[in-house]
């Protein structure tokens, strides 16, 4: 059945990422990048050594090109900011003068505030405590908003598509990827998100699919410019580069964790990416 309660073992999706934060899928020693999304992977392969980086590195820029980022927009939001990433492509590749990356994983914000160090942008970029549900930002202050691959987490979604149209101006563009759990109909799918809500901070009122993805971004009064399952390039990827990289997903990681977790390499979760504009 599907959870009543979000977590049984996290108080919230930042202690989910304190708890794992030591233990990237794949850490780049040479540039000091450490990698936990699951990457678009179009023209690449799960089998080739640096793919998983590239993958991810494609990803940030398929979600920072759809927000048609530049250096004409003032103030850049980027929520959910994991390791830093994409808040320092924002300013680096996109050249955004002001950047404000927010996060409620006290590690990740700390490794995100030393990235942003180590390219001596602290002048454009910024990385702040705060829940994507309640941000702390003026009423139409935002001109771009990008999200990759967190908003599955956010209790609840909806209450950050809300946040978000509040918060960016007329015009502005929330671009954004995301992974879609559908309601489960078999018995053991409906066994294994209950395992996956508990361990991934899953909250049930984000267990829907694709259209009612999208009925919820409109009647929080966006309208969709682009909208696109792109399962086939994410989900079998990331399952053949996980099963060729086993000691990736268990190494420094409890065992209870990863028993409970497990079942997300055969859930059939979708992913898709999203641009939107407020009016």
């Amino acid at each position: 059945m599907i959870k009543s309660k979000v977590s049984s073992t996290f108080q919230d999706a930042g202690a989910l990422y304190d708890f794992m934060g030591h233990a990237p899928l794949e850490h780049d020693k040479k540039n000091n990048l450490s990698f936990v999304n699951l990457g678009y992977w179009h023209g690449l392969s799960a089998f080739a050594k640096g793919h998983l980086p590239r993958s991810n590195h494609a990803l940030f820029n398929l979600v920072c090109r759809n927000a048609k980022l530049s250096a004409k927009d003032d103030f850049v939001a980027d929520i959910g900011c994991g390791f830093g990433n994409a808040a320092v492509l924002c300013a680096t590749d996109y050249d955004c003068p002001n950047v404000v990356g927010i996060n409620i994983s006290q590690y990740q914000i700390d490794q995100s505030i030393e990235k942003v160090a180590s390219h001596n942008l602290q002048h454009r970029v910024e990385i702040k405590n705060m829940s994507a549900t309640d941000l702390q930002f003026d009423d139409n202050s935002v001109d771009k908003m990008v999200c990759v691959e967190a908003a599955f987490h956010f209790d609840s979604r909806v209450h950050f598509f809300k946040e978000a149209f509040r918060t960016l101006k007329p015009g502005g563009i929330l671009s954004m990827s995301d992974m879609v759990f559908n309601k489960p109909r078999k018995a053991v799918h409906k066994m294994i998100l209950s395992r996956l809500q508990d361990g991934l901070y899953i909250p049930s009122a984000n267990i829907y699919g694709f259209h009612d993805y999208m009925v919820k971004i409109r009647e929080a009064g966006f309208v969709i410019m682009d909208a696109r399952n792109i399962t086939t390039l994410v989900r079998p990827y990331f399952r053949r580069w996980a099963l060729t990289h086993p000691v990736s997903l268990v190494i420094n990681r409890n065992f209870s964790w990863v028993m409970s977790t497990i079942g997300f390499i055969v859930y059939p979760w979708e992913y898709m990416y999203l641009v939107a504009v407020k009016p």
